[in-house]
């Protein structure tokens, strides 16, 4: 990505600089500052962006949902065990750069969506 600024050689007077990604609008890991997702990749999930669930072993999690999360990757195999979403698998997710835990990917036949802890994110 290139950022012409007219401290730069690159900028030429008269002529129209590019408009780049804006970093406030990625969303990273509270604890590496690793990119996780964007804002624009928010998304609705049973009518609400925010949900608060309960583990088996009683820790709360509230998580935000998002289309895409190309800064996590799964780390467990698909489980159908106490699934906080009907009819979804799930998988343990985390961070891609410092490997902590961020959430869930919740997958189904014909969709797949990232389940995120809100608290293990910084948001622009």
């Amino acid at each position: 990505m290139d950022i012409i600024c007219k401290e730069s050689r690159e900028y030429l007077p008269g002529t129209e600089t590019k408009t780049v990604l804006k970093e406030e609008e990625i969303i990273v890991c509270a604890i590496c500052s690793h990119p996780i997702t964007a804002l624009s990749k928010q998304i609705i999930i049973h009518d609400a962006f925010r949900h608060i669930f309960a583990n088996p072993h009683g820790y709360v999690f509230e998580i935000g949902c998002f289309s895409e999360a190309m800064g996590c990757r799964p780390i467990s195999n698909p489980s159908i065990e106490f699934s906080w979403f009907i009819g979804y698998s799930w998988q343990t997710c985390i961070c891609r750069q410092c490997a902590t835990h961020l959430g869930w990917i919740f997958s189904s036949e014909s969709n797949h969506f990232w389940g995120l802890i809100l608290e293990k994110l910084v948001f622009p």
